[in-house]
């Protein structure tokens, strides 16, 4: 009887606590993880090591109370609770997709943004945020784990909370018409200066939200850019330890399926993963501009652009990991092309920062493409091959004889794109809507 209650004491254990503290598990040794029930901590019934959350934003004012509203912000976090890496992936609001009915016979298409609200109004079985999540699982091919809802109100009470926040603001921003509360003639005009700002949670909110003279893209960089600059005041401040008693005070702006006795867990995750180790994507290459018959201006996926995206997005934490610095080097002489690469792989997943460009130094013109692996760092060199569709055998380590390829002496990779490379062909894939139905 004892034995029999230490066992199951024990199962319990091992799947308890990995789902209130996420990532920090019991470490079960592996001769007794293959016992029935017991929990190894490299998976659990929530689903795997990542946890997907659907993060909303509702375009709702305080004089609205809790009506419901159309998300005016939608991103996928995905957070891998073993190897302590995130990714953020936006997704337009006005990207033209399939939600499903309420039945479950049948799909609508309808903006994304339009899927919180109309579970709500057509009392759909778990409401908005059950709607949202069937809408972005459906898109996606992803299962989501959790949902978070915040309304304006929410969003600049926590950053004040903070004592505000410093965005790194790329270029100028500006619109005279912007409204807080959309009220007819109540404008607070926004300006801001490139450089490093000191935001508080209504100047934020503005940041983020601007639609006038800029892009749906564009509008998502912002956002990510304010989260990230959210994530930096909180690890600064040490808040995360204080979590539990900081989400009793705010839990009124927050709607969330995230149990208060799951909040310690994740917070504890959260200050696992600095911002290096975290990737922001969005869907925003791999869609074009499109109209309703109706004359609506949307935005329409392409499903082989987004599923790339996504691959990116969920399979490929381990490039994080290697943290390699790429070397891209042109070597077409053709103007530009190291340059268009570069892009290309940003928006796939690649930091940015682990990117640097130059000419190829000792290339003959119209030689296929390389790839040279200098410090073991194979994951990545094979992962740009299959991005930029080459073959495998591109990829080979580098020898004595490849030293003076490389003109960064840190790069890991030098990637020495050919003429086999496509960019045309690969962008246009991207986008390409022709096996989407409007």
């Amino acid at each position: 009887m004892a034995a029999g209650a230490f066992y199951g004491s024990f199962v319990v254990a091992t799947r308890v606590d990995e789902i209130f503290a996420p990532g920090h598990g019991i470490q079960v040794p592996s001769v007794l993880s293959k016992l029935p029930g017991v929990q190894s901590g490299e998976s659990n019934s929530a689903g795997g090591s990542r946890i997907n959350v659907l993060v909303m934003g509702l375009d709702r004012r305080p004089r609205e109370g809790k009506a419901p509203a159309r998300t005016d912000t939608m991103f996928v976090l995905t957070i891998d609770k073993h190897t302590k890496t995130a990714g953020m992936l936006g997704i337009p609001r006005d990207l033209w997709v399939e939600i499903p009915t309420k039945d479950g016979n049948g799909y609508l298409s309808e903006r994304i943004n339009a899927a919180y609200v109309l579970g709500e109004v057509n009392d759909y079985d778990g409401g908005g945020p059950a709607l949202a999540i069937a809408t972005t699982e459906h898109l996606l091919g992803i299962k989501i784990d959790h949902y978070v809802v915040i309304d304006f109100q929410g969003f600049k009470e926590i950053i004040d909370a903070l004592g505000g926040v410093d965005v790194d603001v790329p270029t100028y921003l500006r619109d005279d018409l912007y409204s807080d509360t959309e009220l007819p003639g109540d404008y607070l005009p926004q300006e801001f200066e490139p450089g490093v700002q000191h935001m508080d949670g209504t100047r934020a909110l503005a940041y983020a939200r601007i639609r006038r003279g800029t892009s749906d893209l564009d509008r998502i960089q912002r956002q990510q850019r304010v989260i990230f600059a959210v994530m930096d005041k909180a690890l600064s401040l040490n808040v995360l330890p204080n979590a539990l008693s900081l989400w009793k005070k705010y839990k009124d702006a927050i709607d969330t399926d995230i149990s208060d006795l799951q909040i310690p867990g994740y917070a504890t995750l959260a200050a696992d993963i600095p911002p290096e180790r975290i990737i922001a994507l969005s869907l925003g290459p791999a869609t074009v501009p499109w109209t309703t018959p109706q004359g609506a201006s949307v935005l329409l996926a392409a499903p082989e652009g987004i599923q790339q995206i996504v691959e990116a997005l969920f399979s490929d934490q381990q490039i994080l990991e290697e943290g390699a610095l790429v070397e891209v080097q042109n070597g077409t002489g053709g103007p530009g092309l190291a340059s268009s690469v570069v892009d290309y792989l940003v928006n796939l997943g690649l930091p940015r920062s682990s990117l640097v460009t130059s000419n190829a130094p000792e290339q003959d013109l119209g030689e296929p493409s390389a790839i040279l692996d200098y410090t073991g760092k194979r994951y990545t060199a094979e992962k740009l091959a299959e991005w930029l569709g080459l073959p495998a055998s591109s990829v080979r380590s580098a020898g004595a004889d490849d030293a003076a390829l490389k003109t960064n002496s840190e790069a890991d990779i030098v990637l020495i794109v050919g003429t086999d490379v496509d960019m045309d062909r690969l962008t246009a894939a991207a986008s390409d809507t022709s096996g989407q139905t409007p």
